[in-house]
């Protein structure tokens, strides 16, 4: 049915038919064209004024779109008239990242200059509050409304919340409620049950039965990126599987999924955007590959498995408990605050220690350096034939700055350059085989949760790109290069199909609707209005497009 003639039905007072609403969607997305830019030459803004749109948002009821702009700048626009409403020059002190509306008039940005504003619509002359705690880039912001907190995220690792209600003389009351090496983005779904989070390891953290409030207390000590690298090397490791309760169907609240698989040919290492679908269903990320030669986007399964599916019987959860508990005990516990501190400058090779040697090795891998051969282990020999011990802390583990990783800069395989701990695993020596027994009794299995995947091309290094989910669900909008790219599930622009099966449900191909080179620049940013069927998306040239139906 086209929509002229459900649009004739609907004139003549003839009840909706079944698939009626599939057809009309499809006629409107395949019908999305662009229809007006703003900030291009001839425009009398000057293109580069503003710098790139890094990221697009609407008010809950459409009637407001802002920009958050690299040079400092927020933009309002009215999304109906295509008109500029308002600029915001030096919002910020450096480039503006994200902008979150919290309501229909109040939104709150955040930028590289590491705070967070909160910002009045109907009075934009001065920002309402700052907000200082994290101490680097802050890509990203979410809003509570249950809890009336602020939720915030940036290249620290660190994830506070703001309770924007209550103001002391010390500022706003905020927590650090959750802290990861590596943290890229976190988004809530919107019943607010669960935290979604993205990072550069390669896998996605998913926190069911969301408690804000004891999210702190329940992960405390928790290292992903240890659980991780347990998973990825089949060793058991007591310091990361005494958290393994974490994973547990026992565990009321803040229950942690790792999600790890991705397609074919994809070897995913730094997931750079993140969005929920609108119904929470599903997750949308993009990913880097780890030799950063392509770019994929995938969608994810994030909703709650029924007990049936959980992949821990009882009695597992009780054995990973005990043994966890009997490691625990015969094991230091120096390493589990997670020591950090700058490392020491590199002296001659004939004094180098065990711990700077595999610190150094890890930096080097980070940007982008061959690794240098470790010489840490229980017996080995230096360069003076001087046999020396390992020491107590037998992992370690290296931050560097995403900038410093994507720039290489020559100084960055100094170890100044680096936050560099040492962690105490608490290896036990046994043999293969009862490695790999205690690791199967004990050791949770990531769900394949992916469903849907496409390549895209790999333009822009270095920069992240914001997809978008339609308000209903069905539709994708994908940076694509120079313009953008339409995205569904199939052909007829159906919802998201209901998985019934996992074991038998394989990852599909996106079918893509239509593609549109529509920008002068890399696109880096899109989203579609919540209330009306219009698209936007911004390019690192400053420039924005429209994109609505033409019948």
């Amino acid at each position: 049915m086209t929509l002229h003639s459900w649009l004739r039905q609907r004139e003549s007072g003839f009840p909706a038919r079944f698939g009626d609403a599939d057809s009309v969607h499809r006629a409107i997305y395949y019908s999305l064209e662009p229809k007006k830019s703003w900030n291009d030459p001839p425009n009398a803004c000057n293109s580069c004024e503003y710098g790139g749109a890094f990221n697009l948002e609407f008010s809950p009821d459409g009637t407001i779109l802002v920009a958050a702009c690299e040079k400092k700048t927020i933009v309002l626009f009215d999304p109906i008239t295509e008109k500029q409403m308002c600029t915001i020059k030096n919002a910020h002190t450096d480039s503006v990242n994200c902008v979150k509306f919290l309501d229909n008039r109040m939104f709150a940005s955040c930028s590289d200059d590491s705070t967070v504003a909160l910002w009045d619509t109907r009075n934009l002359k001065s920002k309402i509050r700052s907000l200082q705690g994290h101490s680097n880039w802050v890509k990203n912001i979410e809003y509570c409304k249950k809890d009336c907190l602020l939720v915030t995220s940036g290249f620290d690792g660190s994830i506070f919340t703001w309770d924007i209600n209550s103001y002391t003389e010390q500022g706003f009351v905020y927590q650090k409620v959750f802290h990861t090496p590596g943290l890229m983005r976190c988004r809530l779904a919107p019943d607010e049950n669960r935290l979604v989070i993205c990072t550069t390891g390669g896998y996605l953290i998913i926190i069911h039965n969301l408690n804000l409030a004891s999210l702190a207390k329940d992960l405390r000590g928790f290292r992903p990126n240890l659980y991780r690298l347990m998973q990825l090397r089949h060793q058991f490791i007591p310091n990361a599987a005494r958290y393994d309760q974490a994973f547990s169907r026992k565990q009321k609240y803040n229950r942690v999924e790792l999600v790890s698989d991705f397609p074919e040919g994809n070897d995913a290492e730094v997931i750079s955007s993140l969005q929920i679908h609108p119904q929470g269903w599903c997750a949308l990320s993009r990913n880097i590959s780890y030799d950063e030669s392509s770019e994929w986007s995938c969608v994810h399964d994030i909703q709650e498995i029924s007990l049936d599916e959980d992949m821990d019987s009882d009695s597992e959860d009780d054995i990973a408990k005990t043994d966890s508990e009997e490691q625990s005990q015969d094991t230091s516990t120096a390493g589990e605050g997670g020591g950090g501190g700058e490392g020491e400058e590199e002296n001659p090779e004939d004094h180098i220690s065990p711990a700077e040697v595999a610190a150094a090795a890890i930096v080097n891998a980070a940007v982008g350096e061959p690794a240098q051969p470790s010489r840490i282990g229980p017996h080995n020999i230096n360069n003076n034939n001087q046999e020396f011990h390992a020491p107590s802390s037998d992992i370690w583990a290296a931050e560097v700055s995403l900038r410093n990783r994507n720039l290489r800069v020559e100084n960055t395989r100094s170890l100044n350059m680096a936050n560099v701990y040492g962690i105490t695993s608490g290896l036990i020596p046994l043999t293969p085989a009862e490695h790999q027994q205690k690791f199967q009794q004990t050791i949770t299995v990531n769900v394949n949760r992916m469903l849907y995947y496409i390549e895209e091309p790999n333009k822009g290094k270095g920069f992240i790109k914001e997809p978008s989910f339609s308000a209903d669900g069905r539709i994708i909008c994908s940076p694509h290069g120079y313009g953008i790219r339409l995205l569904a599930f199939n052909d007829h622009c159906n919802e998201l199909p209901f998985i019934t099966d996992r074991e038998q449900c394989s990852p599909k191909l996106f079918h893509e609707i239509k593609t549109k080179h529509c920008h002068s620049d890399v696109v880096v940013s899109s989203k579609f209005s919540p209330k009306f069927p219009l698209l936007v998306s911004g390019c690192l040239r400053g420039k924005i497009v429209w994109h609505q139906p033409v019948l």
